[in-house]
C-alpha cells in the first residue's frame, strides 16, 4: 500500500528548529533541592484591580470562584525534596494551562538555604463561566443554539456543558461531563449523552494518561452507544436516510522509552459493533443499507517521536499563551478482526501516520499529516481512508498572521452508505453545511487575520478576510479541478482573554463566487489549527 508519508520520517528524526524555552531566573538554581513550594493564586480580573477598578471587575471577580490550592498543587510534577528539574517546571505549566481554567502561569525561585531553594507557583485564573448563543445561516437553513459551560466547576477543576440547539433541519440538546482527576487520582473520566434528531447517545471513557513526557505508561477505555440516523446528501438536499445503531468498546495501553526522543508500544481491543434498519419503508435505494456487522480486533502498534515544547501567541489565540509540540510522529498499528475475537467481518487492519510541526524560524509555523487507514482480506486492499493535511502560518507582525492550509480526505471501497460533507461550517464558508458531499473532498483556504490594541472589557477586537476553495467528489465522479468551489469574505474576531471555554469567537460573512448565496456564521469553531498537528494526541 503506498502511503505519502516517507518525506515525514525525515522530520522525525530532524531535530525541530525553534526558540528554547529561556528560564535565566531557574538556569543558576538546577539541580537545587526544593525546600519549599509556595502557591499564589489570582483572580480573573486582579490585573484590572488598580487604582479604583470598575465595578464590573470587582463584580466578576466575587462571582468566580477562584481555583482551590489543592487543585494547583496536585499538578505540580515537582515536590519538596527533588532536585530542581526545569523540564518539569515547563511540563508543570502546560498541564495547568491545559487544564483550561488557568491562563498565565508562573514559577519562580528565591534561595532558602546554602543548598535549597523555595518555588513560587503564581496562577492566573481564567473566567470559565459562559453562556454561548450560535448562529449558522446559509442556503435558506438556520440552526441557532445556547450552551451554557463551566470549566472549573466550584473551584474544582470539573467541567460540565449542557446545550441545546433548534433550526429547520434537527433539534435537540447535549450534556457533558469531564474529570481529569477522578477522585484526586491520575484518573480522567468524561461522559456524554446527545439527543438529537438525527443522532442520540451515551458514551463514557476511562483513562491514566502519560501526563508527563517521563511517564512510561498511559492506559484507557472507551464505550459508546449510539442511535443514529445517517443522511445522505446531494448538492445540499437529503436523498436518503437510514437507521444504525453503534456499540463500541476500545481499551489499550501505550509504555513509552525515552522523554524527548521517544519510542512507544502499544497495545488495544477494539469491538465494532453495528445493526442497520431500514427508516424509509419502500424506497428504492434501501438496497444500498450495509448488513449488520460485528468487527472485534486486537492491534499491536509501535510510534516514534521528537518532540520539543514551545509556547506561542497570537497564533490561534489572541494573545493567551499558546502550547505547541514541535517536532514529528510516525505511527504504524496492525491488527484482525477474526471468529475467535466474535467478529462477522474477517480482515486485516492496517493503518500508518506521520505528523509533523515545525519552527524554522521566528514567527513562522509549518505542520503537516498523513494518515492511511485500510483494511484487506483475500489480497484486496477495502475501506481505504487517506486524509493529507498541511498548513503554514507566518506572522509579520506581533498580532498579524498570514494562514494557509490545505486539506485532502479520499476514501476508496468503502460501504454505498459513505459520506463526507463539506461546507460553511467546515471549511468553505459561503456554502450551507451540508452542500457538497461524496467520498474524496479537497479543501485550501487562506486566511488573514489580525488583533488590534483595543480592549473592551478584556475582549480584545480583531478582524480577518478569507478565500476558500474546495469540494467533493462521488466515487463515480473524476475529480475536475473545474469544478471546484470558491467563496471569500470579512469577519470580525474576538478575542476573549480572559475566558477558558472560548479563546476567539467569529462572526463571518462569506459570499459564494460559484453562485448567488451568503453565509453567516457566528461561533467559537475554527476550520483549522495547529492544534490538529499535536505530538501528545
Amino acid at each position: 500500500m503506498r502511503i505519502n508519508i516517507l518525506f515525514m520520517s525525515i522530520i522525525v528524526l530532524y531535530p525541530p528548529a525553534a526558540e528554547s524555552f529561556i528560564y535565566d531566573d531557574l538556569e543558576p538554581f538546577r539541580g537545587r533541592i526544593i525546600e519549599k513550594i509556595n502557591i499564589v493564586r489570582r483572580n480573573v480580573f486582579d490585573s484590572e484591580m488598580q487604582n479604583d477598578p470598575p465595578f464590573y471587575y470587582r463584580w466578576a471577580n466575587s462571582l468566580h470562584i477562584i481555583t482551590r490550592e489543592n487543585v494547583v498543587r496536585r499538578e505540580l510534577l515537582f515536590g519538596i525534596g527533588d532536585s530542581l528539574d526545569i523540564q518539569q517546571v515547563i511540563e508543570t505549566e502546560r498541564n495547568l494551562r491545559a487544564a483550561g481554567f488557568i491562563g498565565e502561569i508562573d514559577i519562580g525561585v528565591i534561595p532558602a538555604s546554602d543548598s535549597g531553594i523555595e518555588l513560587i507557583v503564581t496562577t492566573t485564573d481564567l473566567w470559565t463561566t459562559k453562556v454561548e448563543i450560535y448562529l449558522d445561516v446559509a442556503g435558506g437553513n438556520y440552526t441557532t443554539g445556547l450552551a451554557f459551560t463551566e470549566a472549573n466547576l466550584l473551584g474544582l477543576g470539573k467541567y460540565i456543558q449542557a446545550l441545546g440547539q433548534i433550526g429547520n433541519d434537527q433539534d435537540g440538546y447535549a450534556a457533558y461531563y469531564i474529570d481529569n482527576r477522578l477522585l484526586g487520582s491520575r484518573l480522567a473520566l468524561s461522559f456524554a449523552h446527545v439527543n438529537f434528531t438525527y443522532s442520540r447517545g451515551i458514551s463514557l471513557s476511562l483513562a491514566r494518561p502519560q501526563y508527563s513526557l517521563a511517564v512510561p505508561f498511559g492506559a484507557g477505555m472507551a464505550l459508546e452507544a449510539t442511535e443514529e440516523r445517517p443522511r445522505l446528501f446531494s448538492g445540499g438536499e437529503e436523498f436518503f436516510r437510514y437507521h444504525q445503531e453503534k456499540r463500541i468498546i476500545i481499551a489499550g495501553a501505550t509504555y513509552t522509552f525515552g522523554r524527548n526522543q521517544r519510542l512507544s508500544i502499544n497495545g488495544a481491543y477494539n469491538l465494532d459493533k453495528t445493526d442497520y434498519a431500514v427508516e424509509l419503508q419502500g424506497h428504492p435505494l434501501n438496497s444500498m443499507i450495509p448488513p449488520d456487522e460485528t468487527i472485534s480486533y486486537p492491534t499491536v502498534g509501535v510510534s516514534i517521536a521528537s518532540i520539543k515544547y514551545d509556547i506561542a501567541r497570537f497564533v490561534d489565540a489572541a494573545g493567551n499563551p499558546e502550547d505547541l509540540s514541535l517536532g514529528g510522529a510516525l505511527k504504524f498499528t496492525f491488527g484482525r478482526s477474526d471468529v475467535p475475537f466474535g467478529a462477522d467481518y474477517i480482515a486485516n487492519y492496517q493503518a500508518a501516520s506521520a505528523r509533523f510541526l515545525l519552527c524554522p524560524r521566528n514567527g513562522v509555523y509549518v505542520g503537516g499529516s498523513d494518515k492511511v487507514i485500510w483494511w484487506s482480506r483475500s489480497g484486496q486492499a477495502e475501506r481505504i481512508r487517506h486524509q493529507s493535511e498541511l498548513s503554514f502560518y507566518y506572522k509579520p507582525a506581533a498580532m498579524h498572521l498570514l494562514a494557509i492550509h490545505g486539506l485532502a480526505d479520499f476514501a476508496w471501497r468503502q460501504k454505498p452508505t459513505y459520506q463526507v460533507i463539506l461546507g460553511g461550517g467546515n471549511g468553505l464558508r459561503g456554502y450551507s453545511y451540508h452542500e457538497l458531499a461524496g467520498n474524496r473532498l479537497a479543501l485550501g483556504n487562506i486566511e488573514y487575520r489580525f488583533y488590534t490594541p483595543i480592549t473592551i472589557l478584556t475582549v480584545r477586537l480583531g478582524a480577518a478576510a478569507f478565500f476558500d476553495i474546495g469540494n467533493v467528489w462521488r466515487r463515480s465522479q473524476d475529480i475536475d479541478p473545474g469544478e471546484l468551489k470558491s467563496g471569500v469574505g470579512l469577519g470580525l474576531r474576538f478575542g476573549l482573554t480572559k475566558s477558558s471555554t472560548a479563546r476567539v469567537v467569529s462572526l463571518d460573512f462569506a459570499k459564494a463566487l460559484s453562485k448567488d448565496e451568503f453565509f453567516i456564521g457566528f461561533g467559537t469553531a475554527s476550520p483549522f489549527n495547529l492544534k490538529n498537528f499535536d505530538l501528545n494526541d
